[in-house]
């Protein structure tokens, strides 16, 4: 199967689909119009805005997250980063390997912002806004996807409404259990 899904991180249903709230606030949608997928997340965490900008610049942590077998970062600019991702998935009975460049746009505390240069997608591009909160901070996220497979859509529509909570909720518990780690790097 040459074709393939590029998923990061995220990843990609017919209609909105949000999640029950979790106890850190943890929102998940999807909907799909023609072949792209729009894709929206939100959590709420104890990190500071600066700590929470470190977590989602840690971007060789990004192997913690399940599936992720490899991600380097290359800096570019000060704010500019080119990190070349590969993960495993299994979608059903279908084993599927994904790999990506992605450049990210730091805007530091704030926001980051990301687009695929190459990979298994046509299209896979978003954003991390950090909305600093009483308790920390909200972590919302949302972009586009574009796969390009020979996958049947309805099949990952299944995939994204059943699977992108998990894999948010994840991103969620990794933030708070590197919460001593960044927190350290904001004094």
């Amino acid at each position: 199967m040459k074709r393939r899904i590029a998923l990061l991180l995220a990843i990609a249903c017919s209609a909105a689909a949000w999640a029950a709230p979790h106890s850190n606030g943890l929102k998940v949608g999807v909907e799909r119009a023609g072949n792209v997928y729009a894709l929206q997340a939100s959590f709420d965490t104890q990190l500071t805005a600066c700590a929470a900008f470190k977590y989602l610049t840690d971007y060789e942590a990004a192997t913690n997250l399940p599936g992720i077998v490899s991600s380097t970062a290359v800096r570019e600019t000060d704010s500019r980063v080119r990190v070349e991702r590969t993960a495993k998935e299994r979608i059903l009975f279908f084993p599927v390997h994904l790999h990506s460049i992605l450049e990210f746009t730091e805007y530091p505390n704030q926001k980051l912002a990301f687009v695929q240069l190459s990979g298994d997608s046509k299209t896979f591009e978003g954003y991390w806004l950090i909305e600093p909160n009483l308790q920390g901070s909200t972590l919302g996220f949302e972009g586009t996807w574009e796969p390009d497979t020979l996958i049947p859509l309805f099949i990952i529509d299944y995939f994204a409404r059943h699977d992108l909570e998990k894999r948010f909720g994840e991103i969620a518990r990794l933030a708070e259990e590197q919460k001593a780690k960044h927190a350290g790097e904001c004094l």
